[in-house]
């Protein structure tokens, strides 16, 4: 089996790479191409387009992309006509994988969508398009099965991939020895508009807590982000890490994030945390009139209550995270309640495995029934 994958974030390339490698231990001859990053090229991805100069924060900043994300899609339907994939696993990345949907689509290329965009925060019309374009749904969320389920599409929900990335992450031993009381952790986001415009509040907060408290600043850089977007942690005492991140999530007290995956990687750490976003107003105020939810961090959407707190756009700024983060480092009863509804949000994304279950219901939508038999 040969088979085109589409993955345009730092998340769908970490899915997809733990997709690919369940693929290849079911279907050792299985070949793969396309677009993704570097995990996914080291699972056996033939890389067509590199995806880690395409992400995108906001809807105008999208504008900043055209033409890259014009070449790419080029070079993907090339790619897709000459080499004649057996089928598609698109991954999240919406926009450009309904693009290049509809030329595979049209070219009989069966279609698989891993990673449903998040059709039940914004342009659920979205939903519809998948749902006819593609032969099955793989989902995350039980909650998004349904959605398409209601559509009339095949949907199955396999449980998230971060469940066993994190379990795994924290069999590992933290990258810093404790030194002080405290230890805060910041993620300021994987992209360079968003730690552009994150690093600046949550450095200068946590600054003014470690005057507080007995406090250690931990900068988790997540992969590919270079230590030169940090400007001033050095000279301020904060600890830089790349490895053991879940591992330096799960030591930490409290946590500052860039709402997005990081988020439920650090509920799976069970990590208090105050999530942070920042995007420019053009884009925040559009946002504000089409997303149909009351939250933006995944903790929150996926409990469905307020667990943690959030603090966006003017919100995000040093002196009120910094009185965000006193109320909880000062008291040890509101973290320790965090903690508990963080395990109930953890239980919501499913037992380990997703990825193996996502595999299984790929080839499954994919292979003849005699061929499924005979692999047994």
């Amino acid at each position: 089996m040969n088979l085109l994958i589409s993955a345009g974030e730092a998340s769908g390339d970490l899915h997809g790479a733990r997709l690919l490698e369940a693929l290849k231990r079911r279907r050792p001859d299985l070949t793969a191409f396309g677009m993704g990053g570097g995990r996914l090229v080291k699972a056996g991805l033939e890389p067509v387009v590199r995806s880690e100069t395409l992400a995108v924060v906001g809807l105008f900043e999208v504008f900043e992309k055209l033409p890259a994300l014009s070449r790419a899609l080029a070079a993907m339907r090339k790619a897709a006509r000459s080499r004649t994939p057996d089928a598609a696993v698109l991954i999240d990345f919406p926009d450009f994988n309904g693009i290049l949907a509809r030329g595979l689509r049209r070219n009989a290329v069966p279609i698989v969508y891993y990673v449903s965009p998040q059709v039940w925060a914004w342009r659920p019309g979205r939903a519809r398009t998948i749902a006819k374009l593609a032969r099955r749904i793989v989902t995350l969320f039980p909650f998004e099965a349904e959605i398409y389920g209601r559509l009339g599409a095949d949907a199955v929900c396999a449980g998230h991939p971060l469940v066993d990335d994190v379990r795994e992450g924290l069999e590992e031993q933290p990258p810093l020895p404790r030194r002080k009381k405290h230890r805060l952790a910041l993620l300021p986001g994987s992209r360079v508009a968003e730690v552009r415009r994150h690093w600046q509040p949550m450095r200068d907060a946590a600054d003014a807590l470690s005057r507080r408290f007995d406090l250690e600043v931990v900068v988790v850089r997540a992969p590919g982000v270079p230590e030169s977007w940090f400007p001033g942690a050095g000279d301020r005492g904060f600890s830089i890490v790349s490895s053991g991140r879940h591992a330096a999530l799960a030591s930490s007290d409290l946590a500052f994030v860039a709402s997005g995956t990081a988020t439920l990687e650090a509920a799976l750490c069970g990590t208090p945390m105050i999530v942070v976003y920042k995007m420019s107003a053009a884009s925040y105020a559009i946002g504000k009139r089409v997303v149909k939810l009351p939250w933006i961090s995944l903790v929150n959407i996926v409990a469905g209550e307020e667990v943690v707190p959030e603090l966006l756009q003017e919100q995000a700024h040093p002196a009120r995270l910094e009185r965000e983060a006193a109320a909880l480092l000062g008291d040890p009863e509101a973290a320790a309640r965090m903690r508990i509804r963080l395990a109930r949000v953890s239980r919501e994304l499913g037992p380990p495995g997703g990825s193996e279950r996502a595999a299984d219901a790929i080839l499954e939508a994919l292979e003849p029934p005699a061929r499924r038999r005979s692999a047994r």
